[in-house]
């Protein structure tokens, strides 16, 4: 039988509160996502035909927005590594998810990493050419700040719980080479 939310008598209010921190902070950092994708879909368009105002406030936009992602992601990992070994990584395991599930296979975080990427390059090629207002700089160095802290605070979140950094989707691969 499956656990579900609220299913009387099978785990301890510790696991059940792990359990539902993880979900919903999973299901917030999804919604950060599509809205970060949207906001650079509008960014490349304002860079594009030179807004520099509308470009500046998507940029601030995406910077609080990947803060309020990583604050999602340290939210849905505010539970002991002994919770996520014993009832969180099984359930993203045979049986009940694919061999080797990961989040890097989310189409919408592999499309949060193009946007950016070709932002980015968009980005340094405009601030070649020509001079850009500081208070443009300025937001695009918060936002490339708080990608970085994204980063570090899920590399971070990751040694908490797999301290031999073995994701897996690498034991899948390192169990079934090609």
């Amino acid at each position: 039988m499956r656990w579900r939310p609220g299913q009387a008598g099978e785990l301890d209010p510790e696991t059940e509160r792990a359990i539902r921190r993880w979900k919903l902070g999973h299901h917030l950092f999804h919604l950060y996502l599509v809205t970060m994708n949207s906001g650079m879909h509008r960014a490349r368009a304002s860079l594009r035909v030179a807004e520099w105002g509308a470009l500046e406030s998507e940029i601030a936009d995406l910077a609080v927005l990947y803060d309020a992602a990583t604050a999602a992601m340290k939210y849905a990992a505010g539970f002991r590594p002994e919770t996520y070994e014993r009832i969180i990584r099984p359930s993203m395991s045979p049986p009940m998810l694919s061999p080797g599930f990961s989040g890097q296979l989310n189409r919408d975080h592999e499309m949060t990493l193009l946007l950016l990427r070709s932002l980015k390059a968009d980005f340094r090629k405009v601030r070649a050419e020509g001079k850009l207002p500081e208070s443009l700089l300025s937001a695009w160095r918060r936002l490339m700040s708080a990608q970085s802290r994204n980063r570090r605070e899920h590399v971070l979140i990751c040694s908490k719980f797999v301290p031999d950094g073995t994701s897996l989707l690498n034991r899948y691969f390192a169990d079934n080479p090609v």
